[in-house]
């Protein structure tokens, strides 16, 4: 595989997965403001209360899937098109009958869940929601299979459809005055419409597929071994990392529901909400790094693999740094926009819960190391230290009856405790580079801290309205603190430029942001940069 294959592959799918969750979050936010403003914080907490459900239950689906995400261009690499077949086909099936099973143990266990929240409405939202378990199981299959071939294209077209069909539904019902029984029934087919599609597209693709011919010099193939065994060593562990990782999130607001009201558990759900749509965008391109980064394991090119891995964690880090540092210090307007005042205690909240991205956005980047090494217990590891880290202050929370803002500190402590972990891990299993990726990481802190600092005090002494005069400016010394600590360099820039786009729009526009930041670089970047 030659290094221009996985600078383009690369490229396309940062592009293309970037389009799609950048026009997907748009439509996510303006999808979450409706509903907002639709159902109020009691309503919200009501219906994210029973989507957290749904949400745990379907990790009990399995994830035979994420082998595909990995193995699928490997195996269309040495024109396995038989194995690969046969491992969606083993993925689907298992997935699909956990989803049923899954599905009818909530249904069954929904008068219990119900009677025990106090919640009513749980009794149709739990039965009708859980039609989305069983369409999971194609939907992610199918997805998985067409991201691991790196057919972009439609994985974004497919994505965006039902973000737009998504946020459709909710307008809809919200001007016909519908209630929540009626949002169920919405989502529930929108779920299954969802799944046909990407079911339709999989086949389509592999019907397709052909062998990719034979290099000269190629590397020779490893060898297959028995393809369920392998299946199960690989996913079994991504399993319990993710879910440990769903614990940490869905059950985190299960247990939340129990000791405080639907109302305050609306307001924690927003904001925590609101970070993951936007945390959603800048993993982007991680996720995009994993099919040409397992190509790059699978030929043993270890140099190749460790600048490729260096460059995409610097990029993650600075995205992560640049959206931290925006949602903490504006979350006072971004709280008004999407949810209105009927949200604007979740500010406080929201600020904690700001902290996340810098230490879990940065932590993806190993996530997808440690899955192109076929080392899924390291990610397992990982993860059960953001779950015990995470549990223990929920724990307390419950004991000791403390405030709802400790379950967002017990989120950032999971969060950073689990990194850590995973910076110790990668450097043991990739050394070099390890002291440049740590002085990534604190050089990031340079430019986020003190803007945080700056925000409080405004706050404290001027309040949040009067307080943005002083908040509004602090994004142009984020932007120069960014470059003068060379955390965004010429060669990024060299990258972006090359990237083939076919609109002339974004071609002028994409010339026009290349060329300002070279000329940022050049007056504030250091030495080595210009």
């Amino acid at each position: 595989m030659k290094s221009g294959e996985v600078a383009r592959n690369l490229s396309r799918g940062a592009f293309f997965l970037g389009s799609e969750k950048v026009v997907t979050s748009v439509s996510t936010v303006l999808y979450s403001a409706l509903m907002a403003r639709w159902l109020g914080p009691t309503g919200y907490g009501k219906f994210t209360l029973a989507f957290s459900a749904i949400t745990l239950a379907t990790a009990f689906t399995g994830n035979f899937e994420s082998y595909l995400d990995s193995y699928a261009a490997e195996h269309h690499l040495f024109s396995r098109l038989g194995t690969l077949r046969r491992a969606f086909a083993i993925a689907f099936g298992f997935k699909f009958v956990l989803g049923l099973l899954a599905s009818a143990l909530l249904v069954a266990l929904t008068p219990w869940l119900a009677a025990r929240y106090r919640i009513q409405e749980l009794g149709f939202l739990l039965p009708l929601l859980s039609v989305a378990i069983v369409a999971d199981s194609l939907a992610t299959t199918s997805r998985s299979l067409l991201f691991g071939l790196q057919r972009y294209g439609w994985v974004s077209t497919l994505s965006l459809v039902a973000s737009v069909m998504r946020t459709a539904l909710v307008w809809g019902l919200w001007t016909a005055r519908q209630g929540l029984r009626s949002l169920a029934v919405g989502m529930s087919i929108l779920a299954l419409t969802q799944a046909l599609l990407f079911g339709i597209a999989a086949l389509v693709v592999l019907a397709r597929l052909r062998p990719v011919p034979a290099r000269a010099g190629a590397t020779q193939a490893p060898p297959e071994g028995g393809l369920l065994r392998q299946m199960t060593a690989y996913c079994l562990p991504m399993l319990g990392a993710n879910m440990s990782f769903l614990s940490g999130q869905s059950l985190g607001k299960l247990v939340l529901g129990l000791v405080i009201d639907p109302t305050h558990l609306g307001y924690f759900n927003f904001a925590f909400t609101t970070v993951e749509r936007f945390v959603e965008i800048v993993n982007t391109l991680p996720r995009a790094l994993l099919p040409s980064l397992a190509q790059i394991a699978a030929i043993g090119d270890r140099e190749r693999l460790h600048s490729v891995f260096n460059q995409a964690f610097r990029l993650m880090q600075v995205a992560a740094c640049m959206l931290s540092f925006g949602l903490f210090v504006y979350a006072h307007e971004i709280i008004l926009l999407v949810g209105s005042r009927l949200f604007e205690p979740a500010v406080p909240l929201l600020r904690v819960l700001a902290l996340v991205p810098i230490v879990r956005t940065t932590q993806q980047p190993f996530t997808v190391l440690f899955q192109a090494l076929r080392t899924p217990g390291k990610v397992l590891l990982a993860a059960l230290v953001k779950l015990v880290t995470e549990g223990a202050g929920y724990l307390a929370l419950v004991t000791l009856s403390l405030s709802v803002s400790w379950a967002c500190w017990s989120n950032v402590g999971g969060a950073l405790a689990s990194f850590v972990c995973a910076l110790i891990l990668a450097r043991r299993l990739l050394p070099e580079g390890g002291r440049e990726r740590l002085g990534v990481f604190q050089r990031a802190l340079v430019v986020s801290v003190p803007a945080a600092l700056l925000t409080l005090a405004a706050d404290r002494w001027l309040g949040d309205s009067a307080s943005l005069a002083i908040r509004l400016p602090l994004a142009l010394p984020a932007l120069l603190g960014v470059v003068a600590l060379g955390l965004v360099t010429r060669y990024d820039l060299e990258k972006l430029s090359t990237l083939p786009l076919r609109s002339p729009v974004l071609t002028w526009t994409r010339d026009r942001v290349v060329a300002g930041t070279e000329r940022i670089i050049v007056l504030f970047g250091p030495q080595e940069a210009a």
